[in-house]
């Protein structure tokens, strides 16, 4: 058997820079002296996939006059975060999922909870890579900012953003798109917020698939937005699928390479209108909370957001041949999750107590519930004893 160890320095190189993500690089810089020195000329940020972006803020606070106030935050900025399936070295077969981000100044990982960006105290430090196998699986993008109180800086999520996408682009710069609270899309260019142009209805979702850019309305509609951001509707409406007329959150979700909606039904309305209550004090207020943009200025109140009670799930497919969205009764040995920031697909039986044709949400932060879709039955994870949730908590933490 051949020494490894001996590779030339320059294949060593060729294959860091090639590797998935950042755990898989540390991985690879602890076999052998060889192998780190190599290594510590590959530049990390390669497959990190998220350049360091700083933002102006979406939403501001303008005065009644329509000037702008300056706000106590330090450059809203693209935060990334990573979904790992953890197992054990010793036993493969079964895992658990973790989520972290990377703090800028340190490089530190943060553990966040897994369907939301809030983060976790753990007790854990460090991760001995020997004793575990840690595959990232999924990534999901933020945009955070830093605010002081009493001179201490926090992060949170910054305010106006529903959703934030990195668009890759081959041999060209990073795209950054956000579907705003008031559910239009905008993308980051030359120093601002710009409004992609002749967008007709409220998008809920966007995803990258074969390269092409799409995005879900709240109506159900798939549509294309082109490289110049000019965008065009693309296939039938999932509207007539819809019962209830649910006006529930539409998610997309990729599952063994078949492109899923996923609409979230609730027992109330979305959005809570108050324009008429707004019209009645406006001459009495001082300042007001708009998304700002190059279009202009939109009511951050008009499209005040509750925390609805999410009742079920109904999930749709394409037909080709029908040319129709058809309802899905079974994801066969597939799970969805639906985290705050991204959903996906998991393999049930790759983790611990996952259950099979079911979807694990959240309807606030820090409360796990999984719904299983064969029976409609909706079980939270704060009241049960089940071990269906067994894989959002790591033993080792």
């Amino acid at each position: 058997m051949g020494d490894w160890s001996n590779l030339p320095k320059e294949l060593l190189g060729l294959i860091a820079v090639r590797l998935f993500s950042i755990v898989e690089f540390n991985r690879f810089r602890s076999i052998c002296k060889s192998w780190r020195s190599s290594a510590s000329r590959a530049n990390k940020n390669l497959f990190l996939s998220c350049p360091l972006i700083y933002f102006m803020p979406l939403e501001v606070h303008v005065t009644s006059q329509g000037n702008i106030i300056p706000g106590l935050h330090y450059g809203p900025f693209l935060s990334r975060a990573a979904f790992f399936r953890v197992t054990l070295s010793s036993s493969p077969d079964q895992g658990w999922l973790i989520k972290s981000d990377t703090d800028l100044n340190s490089g530190k990982f943060h553990l966040l909870d897994s369907l939301s960006r809030v983060a976790l105290r753990h007790s854990c430090k460090r991760i001995d890579l020997s004793e575990f196998i840690v595959s990232e699986i999924q990534e999901a993008y933020a945009v955070l900012e830093t605010i002081s109180f009493k001179r201490v800086y926090m992060r949170k999520t910054a305010r106006g953003f529903k959703r934030v996408f990195l668009v890759k682009v081959p041999g060209g710069d990073h795209r950054v798109l956000v579907i705003g609270i008031d559910g239009m899309i905008r993308y980051w260019k030359e120093e601002r917020w710009m409004r992609v142009k002749g967008q007709v209805a409220e998008f809920s979702d966007i995803v990258l698939d074969k390269g092409l850019t799409y995005a879900l309305d709240t109506k159900g509609i798939v549509w294309w937005i082109s490289s110049s951001y000019n965008i065009s509707r693309f296939g039938p409406s999932l509207y007539g699928n819809i019962t209830n007329g649910s006006c529930g959150e539409k998610r997309f979700v990729r599952c063994r390479g078949v492109l899923y909606i996923v609409d979230r039904l609730i027992d109330e309305n979305l959005l809570k209108r108050k324009a008429d209550s707004l019209a009645d004090d406006a001459n009495a207020r001082y300042f007001f909370r708009v998304l700002h943009d190059d279009v202009g200025n939109v009511n951050c109140e008009l499209f005040e957001r509750e925390c609805p009670k999410t009742i079920g799930f109904k999930v749709y497919k394409m037909d080709d041949e029908l040319v129709k969205w058809v309802e899905v009764k079974s994801l066969g040995d597939n799970a969805f999750l639906m985290a705050t920031d991204t959903c996906f697909s998991v393999l049930a039986r790759e983790f611990y107590g996952c259950l099979p044709n079911s979807i694990y949400f959240t309807d606030k932060e820090n409360e796990i519930k999984m719904f299983k879709l064969d029976d409609g039955s909706i079980t939270t994870m704060s009241e049960s004893e089940q071990s269906c949730f067994q894989m959002f908590v790591p033993s080792f933490l």
